[in-house]
């Protein structure tokens, strides 16, 4: 009679808890379970222990006063519980209960919908529980809780597949991977409040967004790492750290690859159950097919941008331009891209040749002594390997180059290394790969251009130049000068005339007379400035043109290289000199001003020779009014 009573307690018991008190939460339920039970019974307390599968041990999973004062170990993290699939429970009561308590009944439970549990009665000395009696409790016990844990489940399923769907949703709208990123630790932060977390990530980040993100180890030293582990198996994984802690490590698994971990680390040891870890994984792989949507969808933008800027930078390349126009427009085009410190082009003008010169249009640093020095290196390295070279932290042997990032691009045109970019920049690491595989076919595409250019000047020069002195020829000289008259400001005309010539091809044969034309030439070329241009003006005269600049300084400059001739020159020689100028403020013609420049050079050879003589237009038409 007594067990039917209780059996109808309890029935009564499992519909109140499973109709009045909802199962918010788990341990909600089990402490109104263990205090239902305590006053069903009369008993001191009630402790509900559930099978932890992963950890292999119990856990409790109701709190009570009394289950504390009398309890001294209430995790029981040292009870193992399965032995051949049963459930085998051995206590120590000397360890389990304090002394002042003398009695316990220990109630074990298997359910099929759920853990398996242990209860624990706190039962007094004269008031044991009859075996009739814990036979009709375990009973109507596992039939509530089989109810319960499937109510239970459901509702932490319908709730967890509801963050699921808003985290989707969420994820749809954006396209920003910072974005993403962002709201996975935000969304992981609601799940479990108290932990930590970080996304370790094998690609590249933002890191001045402020998240919790580490670079993913992968090396021959990290390969046993749990992190590791989940990134290489795709597998979640969990460890714990100074016995304190539980790290779990869950893969950000796309459809196409693993894009990175996140690590979450409890603040207490073995707290995530299969079902937790189970959540964990899905909402890792919901957020790793949303970086790897994103990735996808920048790339295809990248791929769309690059591609329409190739194209247009081709377009341009193709519009006739002089090879700085070219060289400033490629330059550009880079800096926009990578922001790069220096930048460098450089061409094999000679294709029998291992000599590199630089192409105007590059930065400072490539011609400076350590610049040049630098990049002969490079291009032996590149001669040598006969690829593109991409360093993320140079260390160059003498440890002289302050530049750690560094893109050296060949270009190459039918099968031939004609010339390198090259690509600097002060920082480790300031340069992607995807800057990288861009500049490649920037570099690639815009090859055929400089090579082109370089090839018609190189012809325009042939055409244009003296074969004696590798002067300009008097035709490139006439045509420069009317096209800066038509343009400029100002320029001077110097005449050379190489006094008592005749003499020296009779004297010494017309072998050293040549000899003695190429010397000269050499001076005047050392002397002058690039702009500046020297040209063979016919037999032993030679001439030089300045652009902008007016006649005086005209008139020391042919004093310098009449100083230089007269004592550099074997067998020894000197110069005559006529200088004139043109203004474009007064009305003048190339023709006049070469007459001009022509009557100096007259007058210098009148006078006595080896002297500089000008003569103006303010000269000539002084001249005019005199006749």
């Amino acid at each position: 009679m007594k067990e039917k009573i209780l059996r109808e307690k309890l029935k009564l018991m499992n519909y109140d808890l499973l109709t009045s008190v909802s199962p918010n939460s788990k341990e909600y339920f089990y402490e109104k379970l263990s205090k239902k039970i305590s006053d069903i019974l009369s008993i001191d307390f009630t402790g509900i222990y559930l099978y932890d599968d992963w950890n292999k041990h119990f856990k409790l999973a109701s709190e009570s006063d009394l289950l504390a004062e009398y309890v001294y170990d209430p995790q029981l993290t040292c009870r193992k519980s399965i032995v051949n699939g049963e459930t085998s429970i051995k206590f120590n009561k000397n360890n389990f209960i304090l002394s002042s308590y003398t009695d316990i009944d220990i109630l074990p439970l298997t359910l099929s919908n759920g853990p398996m549990a242990i209860i624990v009665l706190g039962v007094a000395l004269n008031d044991a529980i009859t075996e009739n009696m814990k036979m009709v409790l375990r009973e109507e016990i596992e039939n509530g809780l089989l109810v319960a844990n499937d109510i239970l489940q459901t509702k932490i399923n319908e709730e967890r597949n509801r963050i699921l769907f808003e985290l989707t949703a969420k994820f749809l709208v954006l396209n920003n991977k910072t974005d993403i990123l962002t709201e996975i630790i935000t969304s992981a932060r609601k799940f479990y409040p108290d932990y930590d977390y970080y996304l370790l990530l094998s690609q590249d980040h933002d890191e001045s967004v402020g998240l919790p993100i580490k670079a993913m180890e992968l090396g021959d030293n990290s390969t046993n790492l749990a992190s590791s582990q989940a990134f290489l198996k795709g597998e979640v994984q969990i460890e714990e750290i100074d016995h304190k802690h539980t790290c779990v490590y869950a893969p950000l698994k796309g459809f196409q690859g693993v894009y990175g971990v996140v690590q979450i680390i409890a603040p207490s040891k073995n707290v995530f159950s299969k079902d937790d870890l189970d959540f964990i994984s899905k909402f890792a792989n919901t957020a790793g097919k949303a970086i790897e949507s994103t990735i996808l969808y920048q790339n295809s933008t990248h791929l769309v941008s690059d591609l329409i800027l190739v194209n247009d930078l081709t377009h341009q390349l193709n519009s006739n331009l002089e090879l700085k126009e070219i060289t400033k427009l490629v330059r550009d085009q880079i800096f926009k891209i990578c922001q790069a410190e220096e930048i460098g082009f450089v061409y094999r003008m000679q294709e029998t040749t291992q000599d590199f010169e630089t192409i105007d249009g590059s930065t400072s640093f490539f011609n400076s002594v350590e610049g040049r020095g630098f990049t002969r290196h490079l291009v032996a390295e590149m001669l040598k390997r006969k690829e593109a070279i991409f360093y993320g932290d140079y260390k160059h042997g003498d440890g002289n180059v302050p530049y750690h990032a560094m893109m050296v691009l060949p270009m190459e045109n039918a099968g031939l290394i004609n010339g390198i970019a090259i690509i600097l920049h002060k920082n480790p690491y300031a340069f992607s790969f995807d800057q990288f595989k861009l500049l490649q076919s920037i570099i690639r595409h815009s090859t055929l251009a400089f090579v082109n250019t370089i090839l018609k000047d190189q012809l325009q020069k042939l055409v244009s130049t003296d074969y004696l002195t590798k002067l300009y020829a008097r035709n490139y000289l006439d045509e420069k000068i009317s096209e800066h008259m038509n343009s400029g400001e100002t320029g001077t005309l110097i005449l050379f005339d190489i006094d008592n010539f005749k003499q020296v091809n009779d004297s010494f044969g017309h072998f050293v007379g040549d000899e003695v034309i190429k010397q000269v030439a050499e001076i005047i070329k050392s002397t002058i400035e690039k702009k500046d241009i020297a040209a063979r003006w016919g037999g032993e005269e030679l001439a030089v043109y300045l652009p902008g600049t007016e006649i005086n300084e005209g008139v020391q400059i042919a004093r310098n290289i009449n100083t230089q001739v007269e004592n550099f020159t074997e067998p020894r020689v000197t110069l005559s000199a006529g200088v004139s100028s043109w203004t474009s403020t007064n009305e003048d013609s190339a023709r006049s001003f070469f007459i001009r420049a022509d009557k100096a050079l007259y007058e210098a050879k009148s006078y006595g020779k080896n002297c500089v003589v000008k003569y103006s237009l303010k000269d000539q038409e002084k001249d005019k009014l005199r006749l």
